[in-house]
């Protein structure tokens, strides 16, 4: 049939060697099938068990719930290749509207917010495993405040059904794309565990480069042995504390920063009126400074400002430092995000737990950090730096690879695409 012809027909509601079903437009050689017909659900073999029960049975078996492995315990209630699919539906994936579907395979113990799955023999595991991935499932889900994919709702779900080597064909072409990015995967866990070890090592002179080691000799400091050639000296003496007030224009809009716990970075706020802001203590955000959460530094909130911040505006809870000449900024912040760094800021932050755990700027400004040259810092900041762009390389390819594969499924899994059989 010519082109003309082809789409005269799709505007008439017909696809060319495709029919409509109610999942939609599929190849005519394909089927509809429901995953009762193509899968057996084993959930009445789950047994779960609580954290007193998995302490007593430690092992190296995977105790499996909705989200993945829990724990490692001593025995098994299944021992084959089958999937799992989350039950619950505070697990689900809004983003790519989908539950989490995984493979098992071997030795494995399952609880109850997992549906238990077994392929049958005459279609492929792996395929099915796909099509689970893919699937729009929100829509089966049943329940209230938190919704849950019943047992019920799951063995209707419609599959589509190509041929047995057309299924396996398919799932071998989208193993290739897993593979891929199991590898990347493995890659970027091993740069990200040479970088905590650069970091760990370089910040506290226990690695260093040949170049600028001048004796081999240590001392002793209450934060460690230290290179002799290295100062160990109290943030006084090498941060400026900066703050310039702003008087607020009641008629004026004015975007505020945070910054996230765990060295997550700063965010930006929702603008704010100066007539709400009032009489508070509220200060422009000056470029290059390290920045600091009071209230959370003890759980790593701190950060750098850059140029995008200039022009926005942070509370008395956010005091910002810029480092004299002895001191890079990239140094200053590399190192309180080392665990030592961390603890330090524990040590300035008394009080319990939480909101009470408030940093003291003069306990702050009393912590001694060790400091080599400047021309070793800036050795050190640049292997760092390389280390992060490459982790944040290997980050985004892996984003590009599953946006690949999502992309193909979509294609493969409906049959847009054939492979030939």
């Amino acid at each position: 049939m010519n082109e003309t012809l082809k789409i005269h027909a799709e505007e008439l509601g017909t696809k060319i060697g495709f029919k409509k079903t109610k999942i939609g437009w599929i190849p005519e050689d394909w089927d509809v099938k429901s995953l009762r017909d193509c899968a057996e659900i084993l959930d009445n073999r789950r047994k779960p068990l609580n954290s007193e029960e998995r302490k007593l049975r430690k092992g190296d078996i995977p105790y499996y719930g909705a989200n993945g492995v829990v724990d490692y315990i001593d025995g098994y209630l299944f021992e084959e290749d089958l999937i799992l699919i989350a039950e619950d539906g505070g697990y689900f994936d809004e983003f790519l509207d989908r539950p989490i579907a995984y493979r098992v395979k071997g030795k494995s113990w399952v609880n109850n917010h997992a549906h238990v799955i077994r392929v049958r023999q005459n279609f492929s595991y792996d395929f099915i495993f796909y099509c689970l991935q893919h699937k729009n499932i929100l829509k089966y889900l049943n329940g209230g405040t938190r919704a849950k994919l019943n047992k019920g709702e799951l063995v209707k779900l419609p599959i589509q059904i190509p041929s047995f080597l057309e299924q396996q064909k398919i799932a071998f072409i989208l193993s290739i794309w897993d593979e891929t990015i199991r590898l990347k995967k493995e890659l970027l866990n091993s740069n990200i565990l040479l970088r905590k070890s650069l970091e760990q090592n370089l910040l506290s002179g226990k690695i260093r480069l040949k170049k600028f080691v001048e004796c081999n000799e240590k001392v002793k400091t209450k934060i460690g042995d230290l290179p002799k050639d290295w100062e160990l000296k109290p943030l006084s003496e090498v941060l400026i504390r900066v703050k310039e007030r702003l008087v607020p224009i009641s008629t004026e809009n004015y975007r505020q920063i945070g910054i996230r716990s765990h060295c997550k970075g700063i965010f930006y706020k929702e603008e704010v009126s100066g007539q709400s802001l009032g009489n508070k203590s509220v200060y422009w955000i000056q470029q290059d400074c390290f920045i600091v959460n009071i209230v959370f530094a003890w759980e790593h909130a701190i950060a750098k400002t850059t140029i995008n911040e200039v022009g926005m505006i942070a509370s008395h809870r956010f005091p910002m430092y810029k480092p004299n000449e002895s001191l890079e900024l990239d140094f200053l912040l590399y190192f309180f995000k080392t665990a030592m760094g961390k603890h330090l800021l524990g040590l300035a932050s008394p009080g319990g737990a939480g909101r009470n755990k408030t940093l003291g700027q003069t306990e702050f400004i009393k912590l001694k950090m060790p400091i080599p040259s400047l021309d070793e810092q800036k050795n050190i900041i640049s292997i760092l730096n390389t280390s992060d762009n490459k982790i944040e390389l290997l980050k985004r390819e892996i984003r590009a690879l599953e946006e690949q594969k999502k992309g193909l499924m979509q294609q493969l899994l409906t049959g847009k695409i054939r492979v030939k059989v």
